[in-house]
């Protein structure tokens, strides 16, 4: 299975003052997950929670929920307002995908602990 090690799609953002998105400043944050190589390391940690064939990988849902509360979201659920730009997020998973994955990792809060 052959995956980018980026996050979110590399967007190249520049001022042309028209096709605002409301969103749009969330690509530094992308580029900053990128530019950690956030996918790997949620990988590391976190791929014993998600099937091996799973689209949705850990780095790519805990991702998306980081940026859903930079974007003033307040429960996983308000991730839906990454889904209205997949150009700029991709594909996101699904609440029922994120719940899955949210109630495998609570029962194992020792992946959080590093060391």
């Amino acid at each position: 299975m052959n995956h980018s090690t980026h996050v979110f799609p590399a967007i190249p953002t520049q001022l042309t003052g028209q096709s605002l998105v409301s969103h749009a400043g969330l690509s530094v944050l992308t580029s900053f997950l990128n530019a950690v190589d956030f996918r790997r390391l949620c990988e590391d940690r976190f791929s014993q929670f998600v099937p091996a064939t799973a689209t949705h990988r850990p780095g790519k849902i805990l991702g998306a929920l980081a940026l859903s509360l930079a974007a003033g979201g307040e429960q996983a659920t308000d991730i839906d307002q990454l889904r209205a730009a997949p150009g700029l997020f991709g594909s996101v998973a699904s609440d029922a995908t994120i719940s899955r994955f949210m109630g495998r990792i609570k029962e194992q809060p020792e992946a959080f602990s590093y060391g």
